[in-house]
């Protein structure tokens, strides 16, 4: 069975020489022959083993012998021990969870917590044949896509090691038999009141009995067919993703004419990607979930939202959809904007710290070409009354924007050019004592425009404050300073 692992091993690259692995061993037969055919291997691929076990605080007394056991290996085969201590059924019910999905956080964050304090890069875990087909079925009875149907994956998230997928519980009992591996039995495994075990002691031997007596290998035959469907279509859809989604650690923006651009498949894969990139995981995200957000993209209007899950929140701005943490999710949405008011010296510099802007006033001779972008206007300078000023919006805001002959409320120039409602008090205004001159990044009044008979003209540019630096007085780019 050496063999047989090592094949599988190389198959899909699990592991290469100077890793280093933290293995997942309870003590059962499954760990104890994973632990011990990775011992036989490690001297022919030159990998670094450690071993850490969870007691999860549900078996008592049976619990910590089990974890006693597992240190007693690790202690003869000269192996790092770490041990996490958790009381399961409490923090179950912290997080609404069941005690089967609790559990598999406690240790998937142990795992992982273990893998940066070894500085490791493999996590193995010790699923078989068997268990991938429990999974498959198990997938089935609650409803699945494609991604479910394939079951585990061999590789997962280029941490997550499965070497044992290639053999059966069968052959595991088999090995340790031949090699007087002895291990720990776990009664829970027996217990019928968890899902897993009715689908492994009752329902796959009813079926193979009744139906199919090689339902299991059909099981996963099915997988291996519909991962390598599933790996494809993956794969776009991360594409599809990076080319219509921008995202942060609080946030995820997809366009929505993008989004209903992709066919359905996609579509849904795409919604899933942006989910798993704030949540970290799909756990709990189910077909519901995703309807939802479909729903809120077709059929609401520019505003709507829905609570999904967990504090995710997800609302349609006008050509965006949004997906983020409210505040009693695990993450906080940024604070709003308070409101803020700067003088602006002619020539002159203002820092808008609430938006890690600046605001640079210079004045220039009268350029052919006005128009520099977004980032920069071009104004009268004897059109200004009594000094400029730079703030947020107010009540009662109105302008002239550049090429109307009439005024307009500041609320309905963001409406008509679709400014989410979050994000109209992040938006600098440049102001003297009478009138809005420029709403930065967007439109400049038509009051303050360069006629033919303008005798001085000022150049008024917002940058990231993030990107500038200063130097002789002057407000620069990081671009312009390589220059020096």
């Amino acid at each position: 069975m050496v063999e047989k692992v090592l094949r599988y091993i190389n198959k899909y690259n699990m592991v290469e020489p100077g890793q280093g692995v933290v293995v997942g061993v309870s003590g059962g037969a499954d760990s104890l022959a994973l632990i011990h055919l990775l011992c036989q291997i490690r001297n022919r691929i030159s990998i670094s083993l450690y071993i850490a076990h969870v007691n999860h605080g549900l078996r008592g007394q049976e619990a910590v012998d089990d974890a006693e056991f597992v240190r007693a290996i690790a202690e003869r085969w000269d192996l790092k021990f770490f041990l996490k201590e958790a009381r399961v059924s409490e923090l179950a019910k912290e997080w609404s969870l069941s005690e089967e999905q609790a559990g598999r956080r406690v240790r998937y964050d142990f795992f992982h917590s273990v893998l940066r304090e070894v500085r490791g890069h493999k996590i193995a875990l010790a699923h078989h044949s068997d268990d991938q087909a429990e999974t498959i079925m198990h997938n089935i009875i609650r409803g699945t896509g494609l991604s479910g149907l394939s079951g585990m994956e061999p590789v997962r998230d280029g941490s997550i090691i499965r070497p044992l997928l290639c053999v059966s519980r069968g052959e595991i009992e088999d090995y340790c038999r031949q090699n007087g591996l002895e291990y720990r039995e776990d009664r829970t495994n027996l217990d019928t009141i968890y899902t897993r075990n009715r689908i492994r002691g009752i329902l796959i031997p009813l079926i193979e009995e009744q139906f199919n007596p090689n339902f299991s290998q059909s099981l996963l035959r099915m997988g291996d067919i519909l991962g390598e469907d599933e790996e494809f279509l993956a794969k776009h859809a991360e594409k599809i993703f990076n080319s219509l989604a921008r995202h942060g650690d609080n946030e995820v923006r997809f366009s929505i004419e993008g989004l209903k651009e992709c066919p359905k498949a996609i579509r849904r894969r795409v919604l899933r990607r942006g989910l798993e990139r704030l949540k970290k995981d799909l756990t709990n995200i189910g077909y519901v979930h995703i309807e939802a957000l479909l729903r809120l993209i077709w059929d609401s209007q520019a505003g709507s939202r829905i609570n999904l899950i967990e504090g995710l929140v997800a609302r349609k701005d006008y050509e965006e959809l949004v997906l983020y943490f409210d505040s009693a999710g695990c993450r906080q949405r940024p604070l709003p904007v308070p409101d803020f008011e700067y003088e602006l010296d002619i020539p002159g510099v203002a820092i808008i710290p609430q938006l890690n802007l600046v605001i640079t006033v210079e004045g220039i001779e009268p350029p052919r070409v006005l128009d520099q972008g977004d980032g920069c206007i071009y104004i009268d300078e004897e059109a200004i009354k009594n000094g400029l000023t730079v703030r947020n919006r107010r009540d009662g805001d109105r302008f002239r924007p550049l090429g109307m002959s009439g005024t307009k409320k500041l609320k309905d120039y963001f409406i008509d050019q679709k400014v989410p409602r979050d994000k109209r008090d992040s938006i600098a205004l440049v102001v003297d004592e009478d009138n809005i001159i420029w709403v930065a990044g967007y439109r400049m009044s038509e009051d303050y425009r360069i006629k033919k008979d303008t005798k001085k003209v000022l150049k008024i540019e917002v940058k990231d404050l993030l990107h500038t630096t200063f130097r002789n007085g002057r407000c620069i780019t990081w671009n312009e300073t390589e220059k020096y």
